[in-house]
Order: structure tokens, then C-alpha cells, then sequence
């Protein structure tokens, strides 16, 4: 072979080496990206972790690019590097994994005390012996099998912390994760080993593959730290949307207490009033206010029940359902002059959640007579009910105000009216929406302004 020609063992090696930099500076671009979405301190501390391994990466590509003879002063500054910033990597992961089960920060002044000692000690190892030419087994061994022993004791663990400590979100990424950084633990000290053991005199070789090995585990390690990040945040969100919905239920149904005594007042004070006395305006007044936020916090507590309830699976009779619900509404202003056309048949059922279904007919019936032209010939609202093996129907037919085509993609959105004439909270169809998510259903939309609107609602039948 010509000197300094690379053989194509150590051609691989090189492009190993250079395409697992590659892969670190892409996971540092990403952490970095994280971070500034969140500020967890944790996930810059990462993000330099995989830049040190980047630095790392390249100059140990670079090493092995030299001539064995000669270039001395590249050598050392290069090996330099290599080393300290292989320690850095371990030191940043370990950092950040006491960042994140601490949840403290480590302070900028011990950060840069533990990094300048890492550097002293770098620097004394590659410094030992370094212009003897027949020290060359001590100094590989102290430069590669001491470095590397130290990475794999330092990556094992990072390993062991990722697998026990309950901060780490269980899951798959967790998994991976703890996975990769033992597997790249037990593979650095291999390579110490293999070392070491050539010191005393073998000769031993790595496999031809190791290099492809430790590509694959690097690549595991990042997308271990990627999965259990999303599965972390993930958790955080459930558990905050939780609280959030268990606020929104505690406080909606303590206020409901004073709202219905508010009413009882406005109601004794209307009748001991004198019949023209001005204070009967501003007792209606009030009386229309409080109605109002009662909706809005009703509408909310039925939110708030369907989203936390399971669904259940249930005998349902569509027929009992759709007249409990209309002898709910029947006072409701308007209700009486509307025809309700529903032809009753006692094979008109089906196996889903009732609660659930209540939430959806009830709302959609309650938008039919709210939303009618009262003064039209004939005002009617159709409930049609079909069933086939696979899949049960109904839709909700009227020939009231219709919606306009611009807000039919629009109307299942929280707090959305798509009328003005009527005081909805906006909360109505979106309800529906969350209550057919529930029991994995579908609802469709058929309107047009002035005509009248039909929604259709289909159920999946996985119980007969």
C-alpha cells in the first residue's frame, strides 16, 4: 500500500465516523429548537451534548485522515480536541438528566468548573508522553482505551438514570432511549477492552461492522430523546387539560347556586313591584343577563361532563330518546308552533353511549327551534332514523334560518355563532362535535340560507 493512501477499512471508518458527526449536529440543531419553543433548560444542555459529539466526531475523523508518521502538532491538537469534547458530550447528558429529574439548573459557575477540569484532564493525558516516538501503546492506550472506557462508564449511567428514574415519562421513546445509551455504554467499553488487551500484548480486532453498530445506537440514542420528549409533553398537556376541565366542571357548578338565587330575587322583586314602576325595566333586564351566563355555564358543565366521562356502550332506544328530549323542549320559546315529523318504529335501535347521545340529539333539535322562522306557512323540524348492519343513521331536517355556505366549515368551532338574532353561547355544535368524538361518530352538514339546514350523524355498529 501506498504510504499514506487510506485502506478501505479505514475509508469506512472515516465515513462512520463522519456521517454519526453528521447525525449529532442535526440532533443539536433540534434540541436547540425545542428549547426555544419551551425553555426547559435540560434540552439545551442536550443540545450542546450533541454539538460536543459533533466536535468529537470530526476531529476523531480527522486523526484517523493522518499519517501515522509525522504531522505531531496536528496530532496532539486534534487528539486534543477529540477527547475533551467526547468527555464534554458524557458530562452534558449527565447534566441534563440531573436538570430534568432535579428540575434545578445547574449553576453557569459549577457548569464551567466541571468543563475546565474535564479540559485539564484531557489535556494531561494527551500531554503524557507525547514527544516519546516509542511511547506510542501507551499513549493510544491512555488517548482511545482510557477515553473510551470512561464514555461507556458515563453513557451506562445516563442509561440506568433514564431507566428508574420516574421523571422519565414511560413509554417508547423512554425505552429507546435507555436502551441506546446502555448499548452505547457496553459498546464503548468493548472498544476499551479491545484495547487494553492489545496493550498487554493481543491482538485483537474490532468486527468490521462496529463502526456501522455505533451509527445505528447514536441514531437510536436521538430518536429515543426526540419520542420521549413529544411522549413527555404529550403527558404534561393530558394532565393539564385535565386540570383545566376539572376547574372549569368545580367552578360552573358552584356557580350555579348563586345564578338560580339571583333569578329567585329578580323574581320576588318583579312581583312586589308596582306594575308601571320604572325598576320592573331593569329587573327584566337583569332577569335576561343572568339567563344568559346560566346557558353559558350549563353549556360549559355539559362540555366538561362529556369530555370526562367514558364512553359506554348501551341499549339505545332511539324512539324513547328523541321524545324525552322533545318534552324537554317543548317550552322553550317557539317550540309550540313547529311541527316535529318522526315516524316511531320499535326496530329504531342500536347499541351506543346514552349520555353521549343525549349531548348530540338534544343539541341538535335545541338549534332547530331556536334557529326556526316562526313565521313561515308550515315550520316543521324531521327527525328520519335508518340502520344497517354496519352503521346507524338519523338526521335532523328543518326549514328554519339555514346557514351560509361561508360558515359551514366553521360552525363546530368553539364559540362560533353563525347567527346573530339569537343568544347561543356558541358552545352547541362544538359539544356535539367533542360528544361524537367520544363514541367515534360522524356528522355531516347539508344548509342553505333561508331554506333550512339537515345535519346527519352516523354511528359505527360493533355490537348488534
Amino acid at each position: 500500500m501506498v504510504e499514506g493512501q487510506l485502506s478501505e477499512l479505514l475509508y469506512r471508518t472515516i465515513l462512520t465516523y463522519f456521517a454519526q458527526g453528521i447525525i449529532g449536529l442535526l440532533l443539536f440543531l433540534v434540541f436547540l429548537h425545542f428549547y426555544s419553543l419551551n425553555k426547559h433548560k435540560f434540552l439545551q444542555t442536550w443540545a450542546f451534548s450533541w454539538f460536543a459529539f459533533f466536535l468529537f466526531m470530526v476531529s476523531t475523523s480527522s486523526i484517523l485522515m493522518l499519517p501515522k508518521n509525522g504531522y505531531t502538532e496536528q496530532r496532539f491538537w486534534l487528539s486534543l480536541v477529540s477527547m475533551t469534547f467526547s468527555f464534554w458530550q458524557v458530562a452534558f447528558i449527565l447534566i441534563g438528566c440531573f436538570e430534568l429529574v432535579r428540575k434545578q439548573d445547574v449553576k453557569p459557575k459549577r457548569l464551567w468548573w466541571i468543563l475546565g477540569s474535564i479540559l485539564l484532564i484531557s489535556l494531561t493525558i494527551i500531554l503524557y508522553k507525547h514527544e516519546n516516538p516509542d511511547a506510542g501503546n501507551i499513549r493510544y492506550l491512555l488517548r482511545v482505551g482510557i477515553k473510551y472506557l470512561l464514555i461507556g462508564i458515563g453513557f451506562l449511567i445516563a442509561g440506568l438514570i433514564t431507566l428508574k428514574n420516574p421523571q422519565f415519562t414511560r413509554g417508547i421513546g423512554q425505552k429507546i432511549l435507555a436502551s441506546g445509551f446502555l448499548s452505547y455504554g457496553l459498546v464503548a467499553i468493548y472498544y476499551s477492552t479491545i484495547v487494553i488487551l492489545n496493550f498487554l500484548g493481543g491482538t485483537h480486532a474490532l468486527p468490521s461492522f462496529f463502526g456501522l453498530l455505533e451509527l445505528i445506537i447514536i441514531f437510536l440514542i436521538g430518536l429515543g430523546m426526540i419520542m420521549w420528549m413529544l411522549e413527555d409533553e404529550r403527558e404534561k398537556l393530558k394532565k393539564t387539560n385535565q386540570e383545566l376541565d376539572s376547574f372549569l366542571y368545580s367552578v360552573s357548578h358552584d356557580l350555579r347556586a348563586p345564578i338560580a338565587s339571583i333569578l329567585g330575587l329578580t323574581n320576588l322583586a318583579k312581583i312586589e313591584a308596582e306594575p308601571n314602576d320604572i325598576n320592573q325595566k331593569y329587573f327584566d333586564m337583569i332577569d335576561q343577563r343572568v339567563k344568559k351566563l346560566d346557558i353559558v355555564i350549563g353549556d360549559i358543565l355539559r362540555l366538561s361532563r362529556s369530555k370526562n366521562s367514558e364512553a359506554k356502550h348501551e341499549f339505545i332506544d332511539f324512539n324513547k330518546l328523541v321524545f324525552e328530549i322533545i318534552a324537554d323542549l317543548k317550552f322553550n320559546e317557539g317550540a309550540s308552533a313547529i311541527r316535529l315529523n318522526y315516524v316511531q318504529n320499535p326496530e329504531n335501535t342500536f347499541y351506543s353511549d346514552t349520555a353521549q347521545l343525549k349531548i348530540i340529539v338534544g343539541n341538535l333539535l335545541s338549534n332547530a327551534v331556536k334557529y326556526h322562522r316562526l313565521d313561515q306557512a308550515d315550520p316543521y323540524i324531521e327527525v328520519i332514523f335508518s340502520k344497517s348492519k354496519s352503521k346507524t343513521t338519523f338526521s335532523i331536517r328543518d326549514n328554519g334560518e339555514g346557514i351560509p355556505k361561508d360558515n359551514h366549515d366553521r360552525i363546530f368551532n368553539m364559540f362560533f355563532r353563525a347567527s346573530t338574532q339569537s343568544d347561543g353561547t356558541g358552545l352547541g355544535l362544538y359539544i356535539v362535535k367533542e360528544a361524537l368524538a367520544k363514541i367515534d361518530g360522524e356528522i355531516t352538514l347539508l344548509s342553505e340560507e333561508g331554506k333550512g339546514s339537515l345535519f346527519t350523524v352516523t354511528l359505527i355498529n360493533d355490537r348488534q
